[in-house]
């Protein structure tokens, strides 16, 4: 998520640089862009830019089925601390009230990664969809003035870098990045994380079995409720 969110920074600079920072505000100061501003090969830039996006799009996806497992895991580890409680088993309950917890804080973390992904997935079809739209704007002003005036011979602007020059910077640069971290997801549970079983396991018997006030509240109230007629 980090490097889709790096490439979204990267891109915007890109594009403020060639077009102006009130781009995004659609402002009207646009700077006009040149075939030679552009590059000549501006257009499988966007495109790569494009396929960054599909990309972003499929992470997305792999980030709601982590909080869909971690959801389903937080109803696991629930149902389980019910079933010891009505069976007097307290320690069994502890044991799933606290892996239910743990369970609940990856949720958390899982469901904020998702909304912050979503917001740089949409910043990034945004500053893609802009510069897109300034590209077609550039060759229609190109190919009106041409019409307007025959061209005369002049020595072609060489600007210091094309836009399309800066996207493939950017997009080497976020590659790089990619490709030194190859485990961009990392496992979904903690390291030595227990899952929940079909039925509740045997009741941990080391008296030494740490338990804290949270616990020990939610296992008070499942026994209340649990112990209500009907």
């Amino acid at each position: 998520a980090n490097l889709f969110k790096k490439l979204n920074t990267l891109v915007k600079a890109s594009v403020n640089n060639a077009l102006g920072d009130d781009l995004a505000l659609g402002g009207s100061r646009r700077r006009q862009l040149t075939p030679q501003k552009l590059g000549k090969n501006i257009d499988r830039e966007i495109e790569a830019l494009r396929q960054r996006v599909n990309e972003a799009l499929e992470y997305e996806d792999q980030l709601k089925a982590k909080a869909r497992s971690v959801q389903a895991e937080v109803e696991q580890w629930d149902a389980q601390a019910d079933a010891a409680v009505a069976e007097g088993r307290d320690e069994v309950a502890r044991h799933a009230i606290e892996q239910m917890k743990r369970a609940q804080q990856r949720l958390t973390m899982a469901e904020s990664d998702l909304n912050e992904h979503r917001f740089v997935t949409q910043e990034l079809m945004l500053r893609v969809n802009e510069l897109d739209a300034a590209v077609a704007d550039a060759r229609r002003a190109e190919a009106e003035k041409v019409v307007a005036a025959p061209p005369v011979n002049t020595t072609p602007e060489t600007p210091d870098s094309s836009l399309a020059d800066l996207l493939r910077d950017t997009r080497e640069r976020i590659a790089t990045e990619a490709n030194a971290m190859k485990d961009v997801i990392s496992a979904w549970q903690e390291p030595g994380q227990s899952q929940p079983q079909a039925q509740p396991e045997a009741a941990p018997t080391s008296p030494e079995i740490e338990t804290t006030p949270e616990v020990e509240d939610d296992l008070a109230r499942r026994r209340q409720r649990l112990s209500k007629p009907g």
